[in-house]
């Protein structure tokens, strides 16, 4: 039986604290595949879609006031000063609550295009059409952690990424996500065009988000239960490869002179829409 005793730890040069800032670091929580995540809502957020917590590094003043967080932990518990919790916070102004868990098991990192047999496969033949979208090059981890949000808001079932998308675990897109990260599923892929193309195959509508010469305002678009929209890069949009792989584009109507909308802006508009029918 595992005793999950709080300890207490000063120390900064602490072997668990050193670990914890560690994961500050992209490829160590590749390495190791784990991550973290700060604050009460997280912390509850988590606790509630049953993810694993491994250890939960807490201040004295947190472990105080939260002590009804703590009374039945099923995960390690270790409470520092101030001082100590300053080296391992992402935060400006923490709550004094940092978890450490595994990478996510509703997150699929993957180097292979999912095809029939597949896992992808066994869900696009089950004749029940997903909501889905798909995002190709979106590096900022504030804009892909509000777009997880989200979709998660509006019901949508997938979220399909590239590999050259930003860090999922990336702390700013995990707060960012605010809890979504842990119920939404994403695939995450090398080659979005043959991503497009499986859905293709299996009836679902693809549409870039793109201004082609045969774009159509969304306005005019009929949504329907399988369309796919494809969000691209901030500053770059999709490539042309992408875009070719779809079956067309879409644009959102705006005012004259209005600049370009925020990627995260332009996926909630079009998940909204496909959320409408």
């Amino acid at each position: 039986m595992i005793d999950h005793t709080p300890k207490s730890v000063t120390s900064r040069a602490n072997p668990l604290i050193v670990e914890a800032a560690k994961l500050q670091d992209k490829k160590h929580r590749t390495r190791t595949a784990r991550f973290f995540f700060e604050g009460v809502k997280l912390f509850s957020e988590a606790r509630a879609a049953g993810v694993f917590l491994e250890r939960v590094i807490v201040t004295e003043e947190a472990y105080g006031k939260y002590a009804a967080l703590f009374s039945d932990a099923d995960f390690e518990t270790v409470i520092v000063p101030d001082s100590v919790y300053e080296k391992i916070t992402a935060e400006n102004s923490p709550q004094g609550v940092f978890c450490l868990a595994k990478y996510l098991d509703n997150l699929n990192f993957s180097n292979t295009i999912y095809t029939e047999g597949s896992q992808f496969g066994d869900i696009i033949n089950t004749g029940n059409a997903e909501r889905i979208l798909i995002c190709d090059g979106l590096r900022d981890p504030g804009n892909l952690g509000t777009v997880i949000r989200t979709a998660n808001a509006l019901g949508f079932d997938r979220l399909v990424l590239s590999s050259d998308c930003a860090d999922l675990y990336n702390p700013k897109t995990v707060r960012a996500a605010m809890g979504a990260l842990f119920r939404i599923r994403a695939d995450i892929t090398p080659d979005i065009p043959a991503y497009i193309a499986s859905l293709t195959e299996a009836g679902y509508d693809v549409r870039a988000a793109a201004l082609t010469e045969d774009a159509v305002p969304l306005n005019a678009y009929r949504v329907t239960p399988r369309t796919v929209f494809v969000i691209g890069n901030e500053g770059h949009g999709l490539s042309e490869e992408t875009v070719a792989a779809c079956r067309g584009s879409v644009i959102i109507p705006m005012a004259e002179g209005a600049e370009s909308l925020n990627a995260a802006i332009a996926a909630s508009i079009l998940m909204w829409e496909c959320s409408r029918i």
